[in-house]
């Protein structure tokens, strides 16, 4: 799946969390959005993957793509950093949580393709694949593109009936302050 179904998918699916529990912020999203697209961090040419060239690089040689990073073992080491970064550093919690929501749907939204994922790596190499060979897809097919047009007029459904009321926004400060930074010479 590529970068945008993973991402507009994952949203679709989270934002009536985020609105019924008062926790949609740029920061969620954004946590949700990184999530989303972390496990492809195993392949140099995906959307992370390009950012992260080096690291990317490294995964893929040794894990190869749809590897440790696409199982359930990678969920857990990355649920572990997570937690390491909210009791040691001021990193909030809320933002952790979303990044493993992304990074979840993400595995769930690979194993519907046509040749799933290996849940249970390193413990085993067999492919799991949730859509019992009839429900599938293939990266960049028509089915694919399907459910990013799907998706898509799911989240038009969704901000026109959800309640937006509780969003949090950056405080207008930190802009004001960003901004001055920005255009000091």
């Amino acid at each position: 799946m590529q970068y945008r179904t993973h991402f507009v998918t994952s949203l679709a699916v989270s934002l009536p969390l985020m609105t019924s529990t008062e926790t949609l912020s740029i920061g969620s999203v954004v946590a949700l959005g990184l999530g989303a697209v972390f496990p492809d961090i195993d392949e140099p040419h995906s959307w992370i993957g390009c950012r992260t060239r080096g690291l990317s690089d490294i995964l893929n040689k040794i894990f190869g793509h749809r590897g440790l990073t696409h199982s359930l073992f990678g969920l857990i080491i990355v649920f572990l950093t997570i937690t390491l970064m909210v009791t040691l550093t001021h990193f909030k919690a809320v933002y952790g949580l979303y990044f493993m929501i992304g990074y979840g749907l993400h595995l769930i939204e690979d194993s519907f393709s046509k040749s799933g994922i290996k849940w249970l790596l390193p413990l085993s190499k067999k492919n799991f694949q949730s859509g019992i060979g009839v429900f599938y897809y293939r990266t960049g097919s028509m089915v694919e593109n399907l459910i990013f047009i799907g998706t898509v007029l799911i989240l038009v459904f969704e901000i026109k009936t959800l309640d937006f009321s509780t969003i949090k926004l950056p405080d207008i400060g930190f802009i004001e302050s960003l901004k001055n930074i920005l255009t000091q010479k």
